[in-house]
């Protein structure tokens, strides 16, 4: 082998390495952000779980089927995932106080209805918090939205490097570039054509592959508030004997 030989050889060699790298490192970059979202959703259904006890908790205070069909109605979230949620105490603490035992019924489901929309809103969009490092930094919480822009980008990268970087062409050029390997197979007339797309293409992200449910927002404005004041009070006058049992059941295992 003379010089010139040598040479060519440490040339396909480098290129060869640096069009693997640019292939196989983008894909690991994709994989590493693909890992770090499913991450993300785990903590993000922690929040779903927070979400699924608030509204245990409000439904527990309704006494019936017809009640809590009544109260969701009111909020234009009749058809909502709320009225499936079966109602339990669970660590719900103690009902608040009140002068009366009308007053503790509209104040118990002012309070769980309070929370239930914080804990949706924060699943939804998060909220503030410090970073855990940085003092005077703030940071925002895993919430659904975010990560539905994070797969957007994910998919946005995957579509880019399956377009800039086909598996099909990235696997001619490398035989292209092996000058002995590449002779040998013209010599017996093989041809340069690759199909690897069906297994080395990346493959987007499926959102749903996630399990992420999609809360529907709870609305706080005057309208809303001042519906689960009036459900409140109606229910308690119509069924007060129930409202009654539930509340004295809660009282009793605190």
């Amino acid at each position: 082998m003379d010089k010139l030989d040598y040479l060519s050889e440490e040339m396909v060699e480098e290129t060869l390495k640096e069009a693997a790298d640019t292939f196989f490192g983008q894909r690991k970059r994709i994989d590493q952000e693909m890992d770090l979202i499913a991450r993300q959703a785990d903590r993000l259904r922690q929040k779903a779980a927070l979400v699924e006890k608030k509204a245990a908790s409000l439904n527990y205070l309704l006494p019936d089927s017809e009640s809590t069909g009544f109260f969701w109605e009111g909020l234009g979230l009749a058809d909502s995932i709320y009225l499936s949620i079966k109602g339990r105490w669970e660590e719900a603490g103690p009902l608040p106080w009140a002068l009366s035992k009308k007053s503790r019924y509209l104040k118990s489901i002012s309070v769980q209805y309070d929370e239930l929309r914080a804990a949706v809103n924060e699943y939804l969009f998060g909220r503030y918090v410090d970073h855990p490092e940085i003092k005077g930094k703030k940071v925002i919480t895993v919430n659904l939205s975010n990560l539905k822009k994070w797969a957007e980008y994910i998919n946005e990268q995957i579509r880019q490097v399956n377009s800039s970087s086909n598996p099909d062409d990235v696997m001619a050029f490398t035989r292209r570039m092996n000058i002995n390997e590449n002779s040998k197979r013209e010599s017996i007339g093989q041809g340069l054509e690759y199909k690897y797309q069906q297994d080395l293409c990346m493959k987007p992200l499926e959102f749903d592959s996630l399990e992420l449910l999609e809360y529907p927002e709870i609305p706080g404005d005057k309208k809303a508030l001042a519906w689960v004041e009036k459900a409140a009070l109606t229910i308690f006058s119509q069924k007060k004997t129930r409202v009654m049992d539930i509340m004295n059941e809660i009282q009793k295992s605190r």
